[in-house]
């Protein structure tokens, strides 16, 4: 029953989130374009984590956990390139070069006023181990597919439960982020105001 709620709770916030911010019109330049598309990649990706992890009476765990990294790459990538990335840089991953490591992006973003209390860099040192393990095939998707008798999806409830939570964390900081893009912070604050009524308990 709690992963139920957690998953109808997701589904919501993914639903608010998308009304606020599908068919939003960007500026015509690079810059914005690009920031924008890595934004709107990452609320993509939490969208299909929960088709997957909805997917009754076969959900998907695996591979919906795998997405969990590129989720948070894809936002980290999209607030680098509007506030950090200079010219070439910029020039440089339209013509398909790869950005520089997403430590190196952090360190800078955390230079930007809004992002300079190292929430991202802790978030990075406490779950990245873990994204890249679900990501890459490593031990943790491998155990969660054991049993002592037979090859079969057998992820935790707890496993799903921190996921759901740090999908919808990731996706209030992308949308967020897409808001201050937009130069809309009524926009903003209605998306954090939105957060707050589905996943902060009340005092």
């Amino acid at each position: 029953m709690l992963l139920d709620n957690a998953i109808a709770s997701s589904a919501k916030w993914l639903d608010a989130c998308n009304a606020r911010l599908d068919g939003a019109a960007v500026e015509a330049s690079d810059r914005t374009r690009v920031s924008a598309g890595l934004l709107h990649l990452s609320l993509e990706h939490h969208g299909a984590i929960q088709l997957l992890i909805s997917n009754k009476p076969h959900p998907h765990y695996g591979s919906a956990c795998a997405l969990l990294r590129p989720q948070f790459e894809s936002f980290v990538r999209g607030v680098w390139f509007h506030h950090c990335a200079n010219e070439q840089q910029l020039k440089d991953f339209i013509n398909r070069c790869e950005p520089q490591r997403i430590d190196s992006l952090i360190l800078a973003i955390e230079t930007v006023p809004g992002y300079e209390e190292g929430l991202l860099k802790a978030t990075k040192q406490n779950v990245w181990k873990v994204m890249c393990d679900y990501t890459h095939g490593g031990f943790m998707q491998v155990g969660s597919r054991n049993t002592a008798t037979e090859i079969v999806s057998n992820y935790s409830e707890e496993q799903i439960l921190e996921l759901v939570s740090g999908a919808c964390s990731i996706t209030l900081l992308a949308a967020v982020a897409f808001s201050r893009l937009l130069n809309n912070q009524a926009m903003a604050k209605e998306i954090l105001s939105e957060y707050q009524k589905l996943f902060q308990k009340q005092p």
